[in-house]
């Protein structure tokens, strides 16, 4: 006798004029051997559960930590509201995900909508745009190191300039602005598009079964092109780039472990068989999410925040003043190691612009005597070798030069003794506000020369085009040594510069004292960076090596 399959009842507990409901029951009918099965499939596990709400908890405490350092040199480089567009895409797409997996009977289909609308494109748009600043950074920092460093070898630099860059439109082209604009932008038209699908698709208006079909494709589309287009071309991007770029490996990861991610998610979504299996209630589409979310956080925000909280630390305990940082500048030997390690932190621009600047004062210098000095900032070889200090620190030798600067010798500025456990304060406020010989030199010195009249004319051209050379090649907008400095002193210069091209009240003599002091202010807020960053990063990594060089000495003694 034959047996004949049972009949499978449709699930008493779902609403029959459902249309979302119903297709979930037609799909799966393949796939289930009794009504119950349907429950199992539909539900989800202890196991998601805990972790969302350990993943959502992480989320928020790691981002809400980074936001608080707002005003950190290195979360503004980094762009604020890229990380702040990555968080809340991430909340919305995981409470979204986390509330349509625990009620996926009854969760209301617009809402899934509109936070998958408005989630996916701010998240993703996100992750794309930080990917492309990091890229950014190594372009600009490795052509100001070619540029500052080695001009002299003419075949790395003209394969630097020579180097076909993918997205190098984007890194000359997209500013933090522009790209905040395009989140808005997408935003508005995810908002309206959800509105008018929700009159026009049923499965939408209703509660519930919230499956992927058509009414998602923007959605489908955005992470296609995440997965197929951006992912591929990103990542032959960053294999490109030398191993000096510090972020390279965890781009590289990021992508690769993504492309995992979103084809994981399409064929939990899109595949029946495993999308009617009980294997969704442990990793349904969402887990996939989750994941994705939990990694972009550790890898950028908590990236971000351990580097901010290093440096942080860094400078508490920070056992040099500016005096040191100002000593290093001028030592050519120095200034080149302190270069190197500054392309591997990706901020050359920083001490490039530094450079320009003072060969951009030596233009406003009063006499020859005034120019010598002006001189000696310009090249530090030479000024090392014409200062002649009571105890100074270039009677050294390189490194002795070195530890001085690094902190690591008895001996303090004026060549007096002090303890090696004397602490030499580094308070921020105390640092910047205290008189920096570095400004001191490249500013006090400076004032306008005298010069006749009849070349006065020809004096102020070479003045305003060294100006405007000076702001388009590190002031503006996407400039190619853009530096990172608040928008209040960008919008300073910008509109000063402005009046003096294009006001015809001053006179010459007036303007050319303006152009004088222009930068002034980019200047100190570059010095102040480069010292609480990058220079008491270098520092820490000096004092670090010299430790391990010492503890290895003392061990080879012992053994001996």
């Amino acid at each position: 006798m034959v047996k004949t399959p049972q009949k499978i009842e449709f699930p008493s507990n779902w609403d029959e004029n459902n249309v979302g409901a119903v297709d979930f029951f037609n799909r799966c009918l393949p796939y289930v051997k009794k009504t119950e099965d349907f429950y199992d499939i539909a539900g989800v596990s202890i196991y998601f559960i805990v972790f969302g709400v350990i993943a959502i908890g992480y989320i928020l405490f790691i981002n809400i930590w980074l936001l608080s350092y707002y005003k950190s040199y290195i979360f503004k480089r980094q762009s604020f509201k890229y990380y702040l567009c990555l968080l809340v895409g991430s909340l919305m797409i995981l409470l979204d995900t986390y509330f349509l997996e625990i009620y996926y009977e009854h969760y209301p289909c617009f809402l899934h909508h509109l936070f998958t609308a408005i989630g996916y494109p701010t998240y993703l748009s996100a992750i794309v745009f930080i990917i492309l600043r990091y890229y950014k950074f190594y372009y600009k920092s490795q052509i100001a190191y070619f540029n500052s460093f080695m001009e002299f070898l003419e075949e790395k630099h003209n394969e630097m300039f020579n180097k076909k860059f993918i997205f190098k439109i984007c890194y000359t082209s997209i500013s933090p602005k522009k790209a905040f604009n395009i989140f808005i932008f997408i935003n508005i038209i995810s908002v309206i598009y959800s509105i008018l699908i929700y009159f026009v698709d049923k499965r939408v208006s209703s509660n519930g079964f919230c499956g992927t079909r058509i009414s998602y494709l923007p959605q489908i589309m955005e992470f296609a092109f995440i997965l197929l287009i951006f992912s591929p071309l990103a990542l032959i991007e960053a294999l490109k780039f030398d191993d000096k770029f510090r972020m390279k490996k965890t781009v590289v990861l990021l992508i690769l472990v993504h492309i995992i991610y979103f084809t994981g998610f399409f064929l939990g979504a899109l595949v029946k068989k495993l999308n009617c299996s009980v294997f969704v209630q442990y990793t349904p589409p969402g887990f996939f999410v989750f994941l994705s979310c939990v990694t972009c956080t550790r890898l950028f925000s908590f990236g971000t925040l351990k580097d901010i909280l290093h440096v942080t630390e860094c400078n508490k305990n920070l056992k040099v003043t500016r005096a040191g940082m100002d000593e290093m500048l001028y030592d050519k030997v120095l200034f080149r190691e302190f270069g190197e390690y500054c392309r591997n932190e990706n901020c050359v621009e920083n001490i490039l612009f530094l450079q320009e600047y003072w060969k951009y004062k030596k233009l406003f210098a009063k006499n020859n005597a005034t120019n010598t000095k002006i001189s000696e900032i310009s090249d530090p070889e030479s000024s090392i070798k014409s200062r002649s200090r009571e105890g100074s620190i270039a009677k050294l030798s390189v490194i002795g030069r070195r530890n001085t600067l690094l902190g690591n010798s008895k001996l303090n500025e004026h060549g007096n003794t002090i303890s090696s456990t004397t602490k030499i304060t580094t308070d921020r406020k105390t640092s910047i506000m205290s008189s920096s010989r570095l400004n001191e030199r490249a500013m006090s010195v400076i004032t306008i020369p005298i010069i006749e009249k009849s070349d006065l004319k020809t004096y102020y051209s070479t003045v305003e085009r060294e100006a405007r050379k000076f702001y388009n090649n590190f002031i503006v907008s996407n400039a190619i040594y853009e530096i990172n400095i608040q928008s209040s002193i960008i919008n300073q210069i910008v509109k000063k510069i402005t009046e003096l091209e294009e006001s015809s009240d001053n006179t010459e003599e007036e303007r050319i004292e303006d152009y004088s002091t222009l930068f002034d202010d980019a200047y100190k807020e570059v010095c102040d960076n480069i010292y609480l960053n990058s220079y008491s990063n270098y520092v820490h990594m000096k004092n670090k090596e010299q430790s391990a060089q010492e503890k290895s000495k003392k061990k080879k003694e012992t053994n001996n």
